[in-house]
């Protein structure tokens, strides 16, 4: 088990409360260690439903500049670097913009963003 899902079971870990104190004193304690736990899943929860920043699923339907074409593909500049794409028999020129459709291996998918 993680350590980060200790904090998860933090509710069950509270429960020997009721043991060492009164329950005038475990009640209100054990609230408050349910209350702050329901506001950390609720923020985890958030958290994880929040589209990827990173990685090859970020990229998707993203736009970036043609910079070069090519016999076997197009070389397209994507937030400061330059990607081989594969085009999907659209023409495309220097300067236009693509729309990355698509990632195979280290290869873009791409399509023209707008009519030329």
């Amino acid at each position: 088990m993680a350590v980060c899902h200790v904090v998860l079971l933090l509710p069950v870990f509270a429960l020997p409360v009721f043991w060492l104190l009164p329950l005038s004193v475990a009640t209100p304690v054990y609230a408050a260690v349910a209350v702050i736990s329901l506001i950390f899943y609720a923020y985890t929860f958030k958290a994880m439903r929040q589209p990827r920043l990173n990685g090859a699923e970020a990229m998707l339907g993203q736009t970036g500049s043609i910079v070069d074409i090519g016999e076997d593909g197009a070389t397209l500049f994507f937030h400061g670097e330059l990607w081989r794409a594969d085009v999907n028999g659209e023409p495309l020129a220097p300067g236009d913009e693509a729309l990355i459709v698509g990632i195979e291996g280290l290869r873009l998918k791409i399509r023209r963003t707008r009519a030329p």
